[in-house]
């Protein structure tokens, strides 16, 4: 499936908003890390999700746009799981790795994105989108490296593990963005907002039974905060890939190692190194490539 192509002034719109969406979703993921360090990762990803949905519920409300029809239904289901799963895994690594680590991993989703694309959606990247992509990937590498050489440092295991989780992360998250172009040819932004927050809740409301840990009253600000960052972050990746091409948007979301260099050293005092540094020089050459063409 493919569409036409965008206009130039729509498609810089929509770069602009993948970008502002990294940068929401990183916002989303301190207020992850710092409720993580008081609650398990499940409660984690349901406050989530039950967070996102008192802004969606509203937002579905005020506009009243249909539900999905019966055939469509499973593909908000197959990206509901495929979500769950990448948070579930992503609030994971982010406990045992800083947050600009946690998010070099993860940012090697705009490749799988770019190939999943080519697969699902028909679409063919120029060589201008894989020299961005290229870009991006060696950035965030650079960032990587001083990581891979210490891994027989204390320490060490639990950061491979939360590697590891993160790189299980990104593939998943891979197919919910391509799914995600794929609804937003379907249903409206709002709907699917609705869906992708209130699916998750239904599936993790039988565990949370067993597994949910009393809220601290200071702990219900970061909530609310990370249900508004949540829902303004799907709200532009969402807009950002029903007008241009998945492939095309999908290095732009590397800018959000940026953001996270930034908030992990305000939020948690995490000093960005030299490699951090390098790291996120590359990734936004790379973005500006892209933006260029």
């Amino acid at each position: 499936m493919s569409t036409a192509p965008a206009d130039p002034r729509t498609a810089t719109l929509a770069l602009g908003a993948a970008a502002l969406a990294a940068a929401c979703f990183i916002g989303m993921d301190s207020t992850a890390k710092l409720l993580g360090e008081r609650y398990g990762t499940a409660q984690v990803t349901f406050l989530r999700f039950a967070s996102g949905a008192l802004f969606a519920v509203p937002l579905w409300l005020w506009q009243r746009t249909p539900l999905p029809a019966r055939p469509q239904w499973r593909w908000h289901l197959l990206r509901s799981v495929l979500l769950l799963a990448a948070l579930l895994t992503w609030f994971f690594s982010l406990q045992r790795l800083p947050l600009v680590q946690a998010v070099g991993v993860g940012y090697t989703a705009p490749l799988f994105i770019a190939l999943l694309a080519m697969w699902l959606l028909g679409e063919r990247p120029s060589r201008w989108i894989w020299a961005a992509l290229g870009m991006g990937a060696l950035g965030v590498g650079v960032a990587l490296w001083p990581e891979l050489r210490a891994t027989d440092a204390p320490g060490s295991t639990g950061r491979l593990w939360g590697m590891a989780s993160a790189a299980v992360s990104a593939v998943t998250y891979a197919g919910v963005v391509v799914l995600a172009r794929r609804q937003a040819q379907q249903d409206a932004l709002w709907t699917i907002l609705l869906v992708q927050n209130l699916l998750p809740v239904a599936m993790l409301a039988v565990p949370m039974v067993w597994l949910w840990q009393p809220l601290a009253a200071a702990d219900l600000p970061i909530l609310l905060l990370m249900g508004a960052l949540a829902t303004g972050g799907l709200l532009c990746i969402t807009w950002a890939f029903s007008h241009i091409e998945a492939s095309r948007a999908a290095p732009v979301e590397y800018t959000g190692l940026v953001w996270a260099a930034l908030l992990g050293y305000a939020v948690f005092g995490e000093v960005p190194s030299v490699w951090s540094l390098s790291s996120a020089a590359l990734i936004t050459v790379g973005c500006l490539l892209l933006v260029r063409r």
